[in-house]
């Protein structure tokens, strides 16, 4: 099972991009990453790994067999003697195959370039009066690649592992850890909304944007628009004010969305009515 990994503030993460691909890709799954992409870290349009999962994702993924949530009690631990080691050697191979790795490809481009630097050689010996030297291609190249310097070690990439690459003590945890909880309170109640619209083939991702609980997509959200934003009534019993009433809908005209409420009715069962505008007349519909 794909390893969710929860942290002590209650969210669960994926840090291995397989992972992360099979889960959109297969599961509809979409969180947030939250990471920095590596090639282009100055920025916050294009977010990288770790993803973040909603809580109802991650409580989903569980239930479904998916997913398994892990902790790592010792993560914060000082490493002994024998990790620091383990990761210096990581570090100094790092570095051995990004030289290897270099020099390769300086080679590449002085064999694509000799015979340039010869006519280059030749024509600065004809300016000093010097001609009829001839020249062995395969020992300038040998001396050209003997003048490459080192790379220095402030141009040495630094390997981030997105996954801890060393063996330490995991431990797996219920979904009791989630925060927000999905087990009790409103979470509750969002979490059976959430279950029932995933089961109708749905992707689903935050709603925070445009003032609801979810937004819902018929499709992938990378090529599709949202089609409702849904509203959780979690207590049917607290009033929703004129304003605010009108303001959800006039909202979901604005951004070409149908506004839904979902509840749980007397039944159990998850409930969907949806808010229409007609004219100057409010309709409600199921």
């Amino acid at each position: 099972m794909i390893p969710l990994y929860v942290e002590k503030n209650g969210i669960a993460y994926v840090w291995n991009s397989d992972d992360w691909y099979k889960l959109r890709a297969e599961y509809r799954i979409c969180g947030a990453l939250t990471g920095s992409a590596p090639v282009h870290p100055r920025q916050n349009e294009f977010l990288g790994l770790p993803l973040a999962l909603k809580s109802e994702e991650a409580a989903l993924l569980v239930e479904k067999g998916v997913c398994t949530l892990i902790q790592l009690p010792n993560i914060r631990s000082k490493p002994t003697e024998e990790e620091k080691q383990v990761v210096k050697e990581l570090e100094t191979n790092a570095i051995k195959e990004q030289k290897e790795a270099l020099r390769k490809r300086k080679i590449e481009q002085l064999s694509q370039k000799i015979d340039i630097i010869i006519a280059g050689k030749q024509q600065k010996l004809i300016s000093k009066g010097i001609v009829g030297v001839k020249m062995d291609k395969e020992t300038l190249l040998q001396e050209e690649i003997n003048k490459l310097p080192d790379i220095a070690p402030v141009h040495i990439l630094t390997h981030l592992p997105l996954e801890h690459n060393l063996s330490t003590e995991t431990e797996v945890v219920s979904i009791d850890v989630l925060r927000p909880s999905v087990v009790e309170g409103p979470g509750a109640l969002k979490y059976k909304i959430f279950k029932n619209l995933w089961e109708n083939d749905y992707y689903i991702t935050s709603g925070s944007k445009f003032g609801c609980d979810y937004l819902v997509y018929p499709g992938d959200p990378v090529r599709f628009h949202a089609t409702y934003m849904v509203r959780c009534v979690c207590d049917q019993t607290v009033e929703m004010s004129p304003a605010e009433f009108v303001a959800f809908g006039r909202l979901s005209v604005s951004v070409n969305k149908l506004a839904v409420f979902a509840f749980i009715n007397c039944s159990g069962d998850v409930e969907f009515q949806t808010l229409q505008w007609h004219e100057n007349i409010i309709r409600i519909s199921k």
